[in-house]
């Protein structure tokens, strides 16, 4: 797969080393008549003129896959080679200055997973880490356990140039059904995320969170569930609201 990022005779635009390190959301487009899209996400890291890293290829491909990439930077031109399940995909765009966005279009050399060629627009935004305070609103499926509330503590690890990166951290809650005191187990990549709720000493599995986070990680939402356990909890689930809180 080979995504190229050219910005034409806008190349006296110059982005700073380090600017498109970061986690990444890419969303591919067949036409403006379609309402069928594609996700690239993942992690790139930004050395001088040099790109790596590697992006997953999901939502409703029929090629999704893991690709590593290698790629280079030239002022606002961003050249990437990738390979995923042996297609070829080929994007032009332009990076913003801020390096807040990408834009362009695409297309697809056929493969024996798709088995046609395609083109269209793309965008692509960087995520900021998931990391800090947050408060979160459990709604139960239950109507007669209501809603309750968490506060986390979480920390996003380092980019390390993979399709995800871990989170960790810690809730508690005073009202809670099934567990008061819970250790989380994460990933992210692009804004879909993974929390394993574990005991606080991370024997146990208790449950899961999963959804997404906003690209200024201020919002992350989804669905929960906690598992039946011999402490009092006949299982629970419903949807989530988490809200980034402001430092102290």
């Amino acid at each position: 797969m080979v995504l190229v990022l050219s910005c034409g005779k806008g190349g006296n635009n110059r982005a700073p080393t380090g600017l498109l390190s970061g986690n990444w959301e890419m969303t591919l487009q067949p036409d403006l008549s379609s309402t069928t899209t594609e996700t690239e996400a993942g992690f790139l890291l930004q050395k001088n003129n040099s790109l790596t890293g590697e992006l997953l290829l999901s939502a409703q491909s029929e090629c999704a896959g893991l690709g590593s990439v290698q790629g280079t930077v030239n002022g606002s031109n961003v050249v990437i080679t990738l390979d995923q399940m042996g297609q070829t995909v080929s994007l032009t765009g332009v990076v913003s200055n801020d390096g807040s966005s990408i834009a362009g279009t695409y297309s697809i050399l056929g493969s024996s997973c798709a088995g046609s060629s395609s083109a269209g627009k793309w965008t692509a935004s960087p995520v900021k880490p998931v990391t800090g305070n947050y408060q979160a609103t459990f709604t139960s499926n239950n109507v007669s356990v209501g809603s309750y509330v968490f506060a986390l503590n979480v920390t996003q690890a380092p980019n390390a140039g993979l399709s995800t990166t871990t989170i960790s951290g810690t809730m508690t809650s005073t009202t809670a059904p099934c567990a008061r005191t819970v250790s989380i187990a994460g990933v992210v990549s692009g804004t879909s995320i993974v929390f394993n709720f574990l005991a606080s000493d991370g024997s146990t599995a208790l449950g899961q969170f999963r959804g997404a986070t906003s690209v200024d990680a201020t919002t992350l939402t989804g669905t929960y569930d906690f598992l039946a356990n011999n402490q009092g909890c006949a299982g629970d689930g419903g949807t989530i609201s988490m809200v980034q809180q402001a430092s102290s």
